[in-house]
């Protein structure tokens, strides 16, 4: 019984399918998720952050790196957000913190404008492969204007889970576009 009850607490919260608040983006979800980040940086997944996840990072400073990460010393740059970027800046800027991550082959296709709860940015579509080979494609839906950076990152294998829930994310994009 003790063993059930800790299990329980272990447990990642569902996002249930309807409207939500995510650290002030009010956003609709057609499908279930399991949340494992926290304010500022959610991991959503269906399936295992392997094969989908869905990132949203809201409300990044100038100077904090792009995906919030630790730095390897004081005098790391990495890739930092800086208030002023362009959308193709602010696309690079997440594609340099994709390949410090590890991962090659790193792209940023049709880039278009786009909005992300009110504020002028764009979305985009991106492709890489992991350590292994494996090859993934995403979606990303990005502002800047507003002096920080907050963005929607969905990425899964590109061979089955991305086009699985690419319609799904691309309607939860769609839902942040007032």
């Amino acid at each position: 019984m003790a063993g059930a009850v800790l299990l329980a607490g272990c447990a990642s919260p569902l996002i249930q399918p309807g409207a939500q608040t995510v650290d002030g983006l009010p956003l609709t979800t057609p499908l279930t998720w399991s949340d494992l980040g926290h304010r500022g940086e959610r991991l959503w997944t269906r399936d295992g952050t392997l094969l989908n996840a869905l990132q949203v990072y809201t409300d990044i400073e100038p100077g904090e790196h792009v995906f919030r990460g630790r730095m390897r010393g004081k005098n790391d740059e990495g890739a930092r957000f800086r208030a002023g970027l362009s959308e193709i800046e602010i696309s690079e800027l997440i594609i340099e913190g994709l390949r410090a991550s590890g991962f090659s082959n790193v792209a940023a296709l049709d880039l278009r404008p786009a909005r992300l709860n009110g504020h002028t940015g764009f979305r985009a579509e991106l492709r890489y492969d992991n350590r292994d080979g494996l090859h993934y494609r995403g979606l990303l839906l990005a502002e800047g204007a507003d002096g920080s950076l907050s963005f929607l990152m969905y990425t899964a294998p590109a061979e089955f889970y991305f086009e699985r829930d690419r319609a799904s994310v691309e309607a939860i994009f769609d839902s942040l576009a007032r």
